[in-house]
């Protein structure tokens, strides 16, 4: 019985401390499949969600210039305000 025992918690024990970790739905991007966008796009995503009264969200991805890696801008997208709520409103 004991024979028994030990192998059952032996493999319990290791196949929970699992080394590698797995992200489900996640893909790696390569940098040729992402461009970022230019000043004119962001200006102009911008001020349409400004003009909607929304807030812009800016969505960031790290690439490559000159050797150096630097933050780009790849997808704005709107959202809504947060209220201010008044303490005689409530």
């Amino acid at each position: 019985m004991k024979w028994l025992i030990l192998p059952i918690v032996a493999l319990a024990g290791c196949s929970s401390t699992s080394t590698t970790t797995t992200f489900p739905n996640q893909k790696l991007v390569i940098e040729g499949e992402v461009s970022s966008m230019s000043r004119n796009e962001v200006i102009s995503a911008i001020q349409d969600c400004q003009d909607n009264d929304l807030r812009p969200v800016l969505i960031h991805a790290k690439k490559k210039v000159e050797g150096r890696i630097t933050d780009v801008v790849i997808d704005i997208t709107c959202a809504p305000r947060k209220r201010k709520f008044n303490k005689e409103n409530t």
